[in-house]
């Protein structure tokens, strides 16, 4: 479409024909008008109606969201669920044991060195692996040393045989055991009071047998107290006491080898079930016999006898 302008020289309109550059900034003008409509028309197209691709991918994206918040919803349910049960084992642990369960937590456990493993490139890890290795040499190194010394020490020694090392109920079983050494609830008065050694239940009629080589120092036969109880003498630091016995088959001043049968588990005296009450004295002095179980148990096995020894709250004498 043409311009007209008012041409004073000769008073009248004439055609006002275009330069090349007002034609390219018409040009530049219809370009620039048409890009914003198409990125307006884009804008407007993809906002409000989707392919069909798109709208598959919104679908799933949506049906992802909603199994999202039941997956959070039942992991919240579940945690709900194992800190009641947690709570119920507790309190099903007291009342049987009348004590806090145990806490079995891995002693220097450090979580921050299972997080570093994705991230620490290899020459760190084979660098600490090679340290840790080290480590756990010398620590074994000297822990050999320390058995060599003692075996070079003790060979051949006459005390070895008077240092209570077997349990006095023979093929013991971890599920035999009682309450240990430690403040413990009465069973018949239902009171704190000091528990002096360990209990260990067996059938009656179980043999019980002497944990080191000894004399016989004391046998008193009673139906109330420690009932029917034997006390031997082991050289000159050691003493062991067997109480609530049903039959004794010793007698004071009497010699007896590590392993004899000096009795038979009973009900005696003021005890409320059949069991063996079984201490270890060291130096006068009352220790903890689970210690002296070395050689029927192995390490494991002992922490586990030690762990439940001493967490039974309810003593049976």
């Amino acid at each position: 479409m043409s311009k007209y302008k008012f041409n004073k020289d000769q008073l009248k309109f004439v055609e006002d024909k275009l330069g090349i550059y007002g034609k390219l900034r018409i040009a530049v003008t219809y370009l620039f008008v048409s890009l914003l409509l198409a990125v307006l028309y884009y804008v407007i197209f993809s906002s409000f109606i989707y392919t069909g691709e798109e709208e598959l991918m919104k679908k799933q994206n949506n049906l992802k969201r909603a199994e999202l918040k039941k997956m959070e919803k039942k992991m919240d349910n579940l945690d709900n669920v194992l800190i009641d049960l947690k709570r119920r084992d507790r309190e099903i642990y007291k009342g049987i044991f009348k004590s806090e369960p145990p806490d079995f937590l891995l002693q220097g456990y450090n979580s921050k060195i299972f997080e570093q493993i994705d991230s620490s490139d290899d020459e760190s890890l084979v660098i600490f692996t090679t340290q840790k290795i080290d480590t756990t040499l010398t620590r074994s190194q000297s822990v050999d040393k320390s058995f060599v010394e003692f075996k070079k020490k003790y060979k051949g020694s006459e005390k070895l045989k008077y240092i209570p090392s077997i349990t006095p109920i023979r093929s013991f079983s971890i599920t035999q055991t009682g309450a240990g050494v430690g403040r413990k609830i009465h069973p018949f008065y239902k009171t704190a009071a000091i528990h002096s050694g360990i209990d260990i239940l067996a059938p009656l009629g179980s043999n019980v047998c002497v944990t080191a080589d000894g004399v016989v120092s004391e046998v008193s036969k009673s139906e109330k107290g420690r009932g029917n109880m034997v006390v031997v003498s082991h050289g000159e630091f050691y003493k062991t006491v067997y109480a609530h016995m049903g039959e004794v088959f010793v007698r004071k001043s009497q010699v007896v080898k590590r392993g004899s049968v000096i009795g038979r588990v009973g009900n005696s005296g003021l005890s409320f079930a059949p069991h063996l009450h079984y201490e270890v004295h060291l130096k006068g002095e009352p220790v903890e016999p689970v210690n002296y179980f070395f050689t029927d148990l192995t390490p494991s096995q002992t922490k586990e006898v030690y762990y439940t020894a001493l967490n039974t709250g309810q003593s049976l004498d």
